[in-house]
């Protein structure tokens, strides 16, 4: 196995900022130190943009990135920002709806071009046998699925991590009957000719699979999120509190669809500083995200709850020293056992799950990870329980089955 060499497609693989750059940096490092020498193919970066925060995961010999010039508009990709962007907005997407014949809001739209030659000589060059594709953008997996036609023996492995056909964004939900049958031949193809589908839960991967036309001759399994043990040792260590206060944390986004979920959360709180005022006074709630606009709920409580900016790696710090910590799903994600929900796992604190009812809410009370807060007097009780110490977890779940180590060992055995 030693120094076997593989091709990652990933548009957006650090030091590129980007969707999916954290899961395939991570999967790329652990691969190396399984004896993989990985070449990764993504776009250039954006000018202007802020590096990834996972570069430091690819600082090592084993991986070379190769960076390939963009072809879609940045001012579609992005927006248009004055006036003389919205005239080039409204003309590159009237060329994109004349040329593209499937969905004009999938940013690897026109990449082939440069994308086949570069990746058909590197295969050749390196002797390459594996690929390992990941999407969105979807037309990278197609361009690979594509490639089997020039390397019929190679192993195609294709990821997703959103739905495709099913999805609400990408401008899926709103294409003509004749540009979803495009998408749709897209993907039967990959269907086709990859070895393999995976992708972050058992959920997606259903949802996935559904959409087939025909029967798939790839083979599907969940390949799930995980900690990264070297990005979270340095904040494992132990702690000694010194007062009375129960501080709660949450880190990342607050999604579309948790307004009712939060206000329920600060109906109770404010029943709580009205009649339960020495149990509010040692409440410290600090919600470290971008997402400030949900704070105009907690209007009247920020002695209770704070509204922070996100710092990085710096949250684990905050978590290690914290009493428990929130996770956050709103309806569309709430079977999906996030990055967040594995790199909480380490810590050992209690998860207080605040939204839609789902598969994580049902994971985390049938392992005794925490609870789910059903209502407002459940909030209210569960808070009193954590202030006199009565929560704890309890769990015997075997937390190394989460990690990085453990998931390249599992992406590994699927490499010819």
């Amino acid at each position: 196995m030693a120094d076997k060499k593989l091709l990652l497609v990933c548009y957006d693989f650090p030091p590129n900022a980007g969707i999916g750059g954290r899961r395939w940096a991570k999967l790329a490092k652990g691969l190396t130190q399984l004896g993989y020498h990985i070449h990764v193919i993504k776009a250039d970066p954006i000018s202007g943009t802020n590096p990834s925060g996972w570069a430091d995961d690819i600082n090592r010999n084993a991986i070379t990135v190769h960076s390939v010039k963009r072809n879609y508009p940045t001012v579609v990709s992005h927006g248009p920002k004055n006036i003389v962007d919205k005239l080039r907005y409204r003309y590159h997407v009237n060329q994109l709806k004349n040329k593209e014949k499937g969905t004009i809001y999938d940013i690897a739209i026109g990449w082939d071009k440069r994308f086949f030659p570069f990746a058909k000589n590197l295969i050749e060059k390196e002797g390459i046998t594996d690929i390992l594709a990941t999407g969105a953008p979807f037309n990278l997996l197609y361009y690979c699925a594509q490639l089997k036609d020039f390397f019929p023996e190679i192993n195609l492995i294709a990821d997703y991590r959103d739905p495709w056909l099913s999805a609400e964004n990408y401008g899926m939900k709103d294409l003509t009957d004749e540009r979803m049958t495009v998408e749709t031949e897209k993907q039967e193809l990959l269907f086709q000719n990859a070895n393999w589908i995976t992708c972050p839960n058992e959920f997606l991967l259903a949802d996935i699979r559904s959409t087939a036309v025909i029967k798939p001759k790839a083979e599907f399994t969940a390949m799930p999120h995980f900690f990264d043990k070297d990005d979270l040792k340095k904040y494992l260590v132990d702690y000694e509190k010194t007062d009375d206060k129960v501080k709660i944390v949450y880190g990342g986004a607050i999604y579309l669809g948790m307004e009712r979920h939060l206000e329920r959360l600060a109906r109770a709180l404010r029943y709580l500083a009205k009649n339960q005022p020495l149990l509010a006074a040692k409440l410290d709630i600090r919600l470290y995200t971008p997402h400030h606009r949900f704070a105009e709920i907690f209007q009247g409580l920020e002695k209770f709850v704070q509204f922070k900016e996100t710092i990085g790696k710096e949250f684990f710090s905050e978590l290690n020293s914290a009493d428990a910590a929130f996770i956050f799903l709103a309806e569309h994600n709430r079977n999906f056992l996030t990055t967040k929900f594995f790199e909480y796992l380490p810590f050992n604190k209690p998860l207080l799950y605040l939204g839609a009812e789902g598969y994580v809410s049902g994971f985390i009370e049938d392992n005794d990870l925490g609870v789910s807060l059903r209502s407002e007097e459940h909030i209210g009780a569960t808070l009193k329980e954590l202030a006199e110490g009565n929560l704890k977890i309890k769990s015997s779940i075997d937390v190394k089955a989460f990690s990085l180590k453990r998931r390249a060992r599992e992406l590994a055995a699927l490499l010819s």
